[in-house]
């Protein structure tokens, strides 16, 4: 939920004011607001002239920040400001609708003009000899509230019951406030239910934790009574369908493409987007656009029109370098052909761009995995037993590599297939004891009567259906060994995955980075996947070189998780810039710190996202 909601004069006086929680107004954000607009660089102001924008603000004297989308409107110069924690998908998509809400009313009750009207002195003076900007609007803004604060209400209500009858988990936490926004309250834990959530850290610094299904299915202690499990969790066949994937009529179960409701939201956007456009362009902007058709083009039609493509992908975290691969892209495309009826050089190169990272974030192989390890596993080895399918998880330090990892596993057990779990990162303190906990976890999803601590049949952590393989700490010779005899272990005791978990190493390292050959020519993994995350930004471009060169001439990355995509909005630029630098398709992005927070990469909705 946003924080507040703040319409003001340049001036600083506040015409309207409103916060979800009925909060005290926090006029020191709109102060370090104001204060951030006036110190941007001037090509920085540019920016500013769209309809809706969204700046990062810290605060004096502090290192807190926030962040705001806001609005000005020209005649009368205003600001319509929302401010909220941090920027995230949901939180983006909040202040974007609530603002397009405000100024919908705003214009449907004429305030601009009456405003203006008042600035102007037409309404007359005060006895102080000073103009009311408000004057005789009194009843005009109290419609306008009551509107808001309905149609707020409103929509809160429609998203919540549209996402909750999605669900099979219904919402236990609370959601604080004054009793006298009791019915926001009310609507917003509907509201939570559309996002799986995870944990964030706050602008206080303390982590906070955003799942907002049944909370107690997550609680895997001990009853401190009888010493049983109070989790009653049980891998269902249509456990969280609807969010995290479906079931074909063969039994096999699939993860969905990236959520149906980020792509709708992107769909609005652009709408929305194209309304704003239209009511900008002027007459001569409609001749313009229509008169140009059929046009040779030219070097210099393109310049000005990838010069603005070139620095609208930087700033959705596109390095400089696959930017300017992308634009040399759309100028081979364009230069010596004709503009088509009805189309604009500016169009024409926005859809080239279009088209250009669409090729490039499309899969150039297949990436029908789980064909793949059913192939392989229905094969007995030479010796008879089953040949395990392996894989083995890489990454710099921090990026979510072992939770990646559990999500894996947790589709691959949806999918009816034994897991082996390895800890092969032997470096990192608390590794091993955080694959245990996430093996513990898989095994009470994978059965309700499993013991947490217990050990199965085998002496191992875990059950007949997951399990981990472990072998302490140690140095790089300890890695291989271990991958070698997980492998044999896996194979000797019918397990169709194995799941390599690795440490974490600098790319930029190359001690740190030379024992990965050694480890892909012994341990030999069906598929290497490199977990990066989506908030690294352009060194994403050198990581994916680094690692995908570990391995030696013979050997490289096969897929791509991007992790963390639910932290950095429309910014998905490290996708970009991942396949780019090496031709490695992307096989799944996370969005979110559960299990099911795991989907495939919609290529349309990346390249949507980052064209809006």
């Amino acid at each position: 939920m946003f924080d507040q909601l703040v319409i003001f004069t340049p001036t600083g006086e506040v015409l309207y004011e409103y916060n979800p929680l009925n909060k005290k107004a926090m006029l020191n954000q709109v102060n370090a607001f104001i204060s951030h607009l006036v110190n941007m660089p001037v090509s920085k102001k540019d920016d500013i002239n769209s309809k809706l924008t969204i700046i990062n603000v810290t605060q004096e004297k502090s290192t807190r920040s926030f962040s705001a989308m806001f609005h000005i409107s020209k005649q009368p110069e205003l600001y319509f400001v929302i401010t909220y924690a941090e920027q995230s998908l949901e939180l983006n998509n909040e202040a974007e609708s609530t603002l397009n809400l405000v100024l919908a009313l705003w214009d449907s009750l004429d305030l601009n003009q009456s405003i203006l009207e008042n600035m102007k002195g037409k309404s007359g003076k005060n006895e102080h000899n000073y103009c009311e900007v408000l004057q005789d609007l009194n009843e005009t803004i109290k419609t306008f509230d009551k509107y808001f604060i309905a149609k707020y209400e409103d929509s809160i209500k429609k998203i919540g019951t549209s996402t909750t009858s999605n669900k099979n988990v219904k919402e236990k936490s609370n959601v604080k406030g004054n009793n006298s926004k009791d019915s926001i309250s009310k609507q917003n834990k509907n509201q939570s239910n559309t996002k799986s959530g995870g944990r964030k850290w706050g602008r206080d610094g303390n982590m906070v934790e955003e799942f907002h299904g049944d909370t107690s299915t997550l609680d895997f202690s001990e009853d401190s009574k009888n010493g049983t499990p109070t989790s009653n969790l049980v891998l269902d066949p249509t456990f969280d369908k609807d969010s995290f994937g479906e079931r074909t009529n063969k039994g096999e179960f699939l993860i969905k493409e990236i959520d149906d409701l980020l792509s709708s939201n992107q769909k609005e956007q652009n709408i929305s987007d194209a309304k704003t456009n239209s009511t900008l362009n002027s007459a001569f902007g409609f001749l313009q656009k229509h008169l140009l058709g059929n046009k040779t083009i030219t070097d210099d039609d393109l310049k000005s029109a990838l010069t603005k493509l070139k620095d609208q992908l930087i700033t959705k975290n596109v390095a400089p370098e696959a930017a300017d691969f992308l634009t040399q892209q759309v100028s081979r495309d364009l230069v010596g052909s004709k503009t088509a009826n009805w189309t604009s050089v500016e169009n024409a190169a926005h859809e080239s761009l279009t088209k250009a990272i669409t090729q490039i974030l499309t899969p150039g192989v297949s990436v029908d995995l789980l064909h793949q390890i059913q192939k392989k596993t229905s094969q007995p080895g030479p010796d008879g037993k089953k040949v395990p399918y392996v894989f083995s998880v890489v990454g710099v330090n921090g990026v979510g590599k072992s939770t990646n990892l559990s999500k894996l596993a947790f589709w691959l057990l949806q999918n009816n297939l034994k897991v082996l779990i390895v800890a092969c990162d032997t470096f990192r303190s608390g590794a091993v004891e955080q694959l245990r906990v996430h093996v513990e976890n898989l095994a009470q999803l994978t059965d309700e009567s499993h013991v947490r601590g217990s050990k199965n049949k085998r002496g191992k952590s875990g059950n007949d259906y997951v399990e981990l393989f472990e072998a302490g700490y140690g140095g790089s010779d300890l890695v291989t060994k271990i991958a070698k005899q997980a492998i044999k272990y896996a194979s000797d005791n019918d397990f169709d995955i194995v799941l390599m978990d690795t440490a974490g190493r600098r790319h930029n390292d190359a001690t740190l980075m030379s024992p990965l050959k050694s480890f892909a020519e012994q341990a030999k993994p069906d598929k290497i996947i490199m977990v990066g995350e989506a908030l690294v930004g352009t060194d994403s471009v050198q990581q994916a070189k680094n690692f995908n060169n570990a391995f030696g001439k013979n050997r490289n990355l096969d897929f791509f998780i991007v992790s963390k995509c639910d932290t950095v909005g429309g910014m998905l630029g490290t996708m970009v810039n991942m396949v780019y630098a090496t031709g490695i398709p992307i096989l799944f992005v996370g969005v979110g710190q559960t299990y099911t927070d795991l989907r495939t990469l919609s290529v349309k909705w990346a390249v949507d996202t980052l064209m809006s």
